[in-house]
């Protein structure tokens, strides 16, 4: 993690918010200059993250909840993405909750493909879409998987990855 200094981080649910804090806090001792910015909620902000809005406006499932809030999602998307661009990060940090991820990832490596992007929480692709994998390639560097079996897969398809294990 040498030269990280600024790190933005998206969580959108409370097990990415949990998952969250504890990178912060590992990422604190290592680094203690390190400065957060970004989306998260409760947990992360008692490591100090100032959320750029609430992160519980991103906890929606299903097609009947998201249609509703479409359009509101999509400012958020927006408002996120250039927040990451305007605080220049070494990092961009998005932590499961895919959909809402997978858009910031993409929108940010189109504006600025030198800020590395880490994905925390690998998607299913081995128990389905394996063909998510190769996109998710296109606009991430690496892959933190929960999974031990999980690297292999998305190392075949262009990326880092690294087995941290599962938090239970």
């Amino acid at each position: 993690m040498a030269g990280v200094r600024r790190v933005f981080i998206v969580a959108g649910e409370a097990s990415g918010d949990k998952l969250g804090k504890a990178v912060m806090s590992g990422l604190k001792s290592l680094l203690p200059d390190v400065e957060f910015a970004g989306v998260g909620g409760p947990l992360m902000e008692a490591e100090g993250l100032a959320s750029i809005f609430p992160m519980n406006e991103l906890s929606v499932m299903g097609l009947a909840e998201v249609l509703p809030k479409y359009r509101a999602l999509l400012r958020r998307k927006d408002e996120t993405v250039t927040a990451a661009l305007a605080f220049e990060p070494d990092i961009l940090l998005t932590i499961d909750s895919p959909d809402f991820c997978k858009r910031v990832a993409k929108d940010v490596r189109a504006a600025n493909p030198a800020i590395r992007t880490i994905h925390y929480v690998a998607p299913s692709v081995w128990a389905w879409r394996p063909k998510r994998a190769a996109k998710l390639a296109e606009f991430t560097d690496k892959v933190l998987t929960l999974l031990p079996f999980e690297p292999d897969l998305m190392q075949a398809a262009g990326m880092e990855a690294e087995f941290v294990g599962h938090p239970v």
